[in-house]
């Protein structure tokens, strides 16, 4: 299955055409085309030990001083880490530099590991009977380890210094590692007027509100409309929840204390009927048409107006539109609650009562 990304860069083609051949280079490809008039890359991935290959087939297509990159992949994850890169190295061309210098602490630490490994096989040798004893080191005329990033004419000494200005090295068709020198007029810091969209990893002009590519908010002015929209809906949501969860709370009084309140002469036949009128009829549809509906509902009113609350305290909304409708309905949310509680003790008290 092949997957394929596209990405919109306000620079030159040149630059992202050397961009994504470091790219590839720094994940491990293996180049096998690069033809910068065609704006073709094609290079090699193996995975495994080498075992498993997919082919990055890169098309850059130029625009004036824009350009576009088109990388195509079996793995959709390298792909994603490929033009990750590909966007540091246009913005910050210094870190180019830094993967190269890497890449050089690497092979060179890679020479350190072989040199190891082979003076502990030639004491082996000379300890074992049979390995001629005469204390001579036997040095291999091969390389044990084909994959390892290192140039065909390096020479085999693991103290050789990394070079002040190390280039990016990358394998060609042959399998042979080599160094292509990194051009400072072509990566240059743009960090000043690009920036990378974390949503998408593309490179976006500094100040753009929204990524060319994935229209994420960039900038507190982008997201201000939807934060107070959503500021504004939550109060309106919570003083709504909130009026609600009061207005039930007519249906226990409908029909366990109106009737009542019209006939009683005192406190005490008030109570004295309060608890002979008590039917399980009536307290099942005063607990659930009534009672907990309306505590539900003030829940919902509070939970609603501290998350329009949350909204308010944002920076990016500059202005507190709902901030008396948020809190209204948070007070008539508790109050919902607390009649609520108010209805469940008058009925256990009228049935102790009788």
């Amino acid at each position: 299955m092949s997957y394929t990304e596209t990405r919109p860069y306000p620079v030159p083609a040149t630059v992202v055409m050397r961009s994504t051949l470091f790219a590839l280079a720094n994940v491990g490809a293996k180049l096998q085309t690069y033809n910068e008039e065609t704006g073709v890359i094609v290079a090699t991935l193996t995975r495994k030990m080498g075992l498993q290959k997919q082919d990055v087939i890169a098309r850059v297509r130029g625009f004036e001083d824009t350009a576009q990159l088109e990388l195509q992949t079996a793995n959709a994850a390298k792909v994603q880490e490929i033009l990750q890169l590909v966007s540091e190295y246009v913005t910050d061309g210094a870190k180019i530099q830094a993967n190269a210098s890497m890449q050089w602490i690497d092979r060179q630490r890679q020479q350190e590991s072989r040199a190891k490994r082979q003076q502990l096989l030639n004491k082996a040798r000379n300890i074992l009977p049979g390995g001629g004893g005469t204390g001579t080191a036997v040095t291999p005329t091969t390389d044990t380890n084909p994959d390892a990033i290192i140039p065909a004419d390096a020479p085999s000494n693991p103290q050789q210094p990394i070079p002040d200005n190390p280039g990016v090295l990358v394998k060609n068709q042959q399998d042979k590692v080599i160094e292509l020198k990194v051009d400072p007029q072509v990566f240059t810091d743009r960090t000043a007027y690009l920036t990378i969209c974390q949503g998408c990893s593309a490179a976006v002009l500094k100040g753009s509100a929204y990524c060319s590519n994935c229209g994420r908010p960039l900038t507190l002015q982008a997201v201000q409309p939807e934060m107070r929209n959503n500021a504004q809906k939550t109060a309106r949501s919570s003083l709504t929840y909130g009026l609600i969860a009061l207005a039930l709370n007519i249906v226990p009084a409908l029909l366990l204390i109106l009737p009542l309140a019209l006939t009683a002469e005192t406190a005490d036949s008030f109570l004295t009927n309060f608890s002979a009128s008590l039917t399980p009829l009536k307290m099942a549809i005063s607990l659930v048409l009534g009672v907990l509906p309306s505590m539900a509902l003030g829940w919902r009113a509070i939970a609603q107006a501290q998350r329009a609350s949350w909204f308010r305290n944002l920076s990016a909304v500059t202005e507190n539109d709902g901030g008396l409708k948020a809190a209204v309905g948070n007070a008539l949310g508790w109050l919902a609650i607390y009649i609520g509680l108010a209805w469940v003790v008058l009925v256990v008290i009228g049935l102790l009562y009788g």
